[in-house]
């Protein structure tokens, strides 16, 4: 590493620090405040589809606040919230109801079970709704994401969108890097599976509406007792699509944690952790290669997955090179 690489990593660990995470907060918690007081004055124009929103909440105090408060900050106004409470132990839901008179929530309650069940848990409790949404309770909403999501999805019927996601750690805010090649062409619109191999990097629930008939008909559920419990469920979603759409615009601020318990996956270098990683790959490659012998797939999707263990599993994970090359090995 060259002395200005070092300069950079240093700057760039000064700023992560939990000091700056909490000014962060602060500051996003201003313009939020300001949304707020702005969309009190403005009514929608017409009918707004509802959207649901599916959290799963065990032990986050520090963090509840502001996501509940980010979606409070919505232009779309017409917003269902689902927090499903695994189990906490610490203030989190003391906390989200004092947003049960400023948001449509309904605050559901389970053992722990892991996040898993509770996104489930949050899908059953659904009566009726246009879109579904899944946000984790640690991370935020950009402004005006759910009306950008529902504007594209409304304009082009397509069964989701998947929006771009900004890593958030203290003042460091970047568009993630190992998803870059899913939005390297910009917004699309009715692509399949097939046409957009690259989506494959980009396997998170949370940056993405779906609607509801699709979801239902897709039948589409996260594995128990599982980390990277995303992976395979999404997977799934992108080849039953009859069609989705890619919206270059980040509609959620992924958050680094630079205190207290680390989330999921900035738990990379645990052994339990690499050996789901490595399962729910392979559910992954096995749904592809599913795919293709259905007519759903070709061969540039399992050649997308490939290179997508090479360049970005293998990185998190050096020193277990021979496991994820047999993985992304193509005959």
């Amino acid at each position: 590493m060259s002395l200005f690489q070092r300069v950079l990593r240093a700057g760039y660990d000064f700023l992560s620090l939990p000091f700056f995470a909490r000014l962060s907060d602060l500051w996003l918690g201003l313009i939020f405040e300001w949304l707020i007081f702005w969309n009190a004055f403005r009514l929608p124009l017409s009918r707004q589809p509802l959207v649901t929103i599916v959290i799963p909440v065990y032990n986050v105090e520090r963090y509840i606040w502001l996501c509940l408060k980010s979606i409070r900050a919505q232009s779309h106004k017409n917003i269902r919230v689902y927090l499903v409470d695994d189990g906490s132990t610490d203030d989190s839901i003391r906390i989200a109801r004092r947003f049960e008179n400023q948001l449509n929530l309904e605050i559901l309650r389970q053992e722990n079970s892991g996040i898993s069940a509770a996104r489930n848990a949050g899908v059953a409790a659904i009566r009726a709704t246009d879109y579904l949404m899944f946000l984790d309770s640690d991370d935020t909403l950009f402004p005006g994401a759910i009306k950008r999501l529902v504007r594209q999805a409304e304009a082009t019927g397509s069964d989701f969108v998947i929006g771009d996601t900004v890593r958030t750690k203290g003042v460091v805010w970047v568009k993630r890097i190992d998803t870059r090649e899913v939005f390297k062409s910009g917004s699309l619109k009715g692509v399949t599976f097939a046409q957009h191999p690259q989506v494959i990097r980009d396997l998170t629930a949370w940056n993405r509406l779906f609607r509801w008939s699709f979801y239902k008909e897709a039948r589409i559920e996260f594995p128990l007792g599982q980390f990277f419990e995303d992976f395979a469920p999404m997977t799934r979603a992108l080849i039953a699509a009859k069609r989705f759409d890619v919206l270059n615009h980040p509609v959620v601020h992924w958050r680094i944690r630079t205190e207290g318990d680390r989330s999921i996956t900035q738990q990379s270098k645990d052994e339990l952790k690499f050996e789901h990683r490595l399962a729910q790959l392979a559910r992954v490659r096995g749904k592809i290669e599913a795919a293709i012998e259905s007519g759903r797939a070709t061969q540039e999707n399992l050649v997308a997955f490939s290179e997508r263990v090479l360049q970005h599993d293998l990185r998190l994970h050096p020193d277990k090179e021979s496991e994820l090359r047999a993985l992304a090995k193509i005959d």
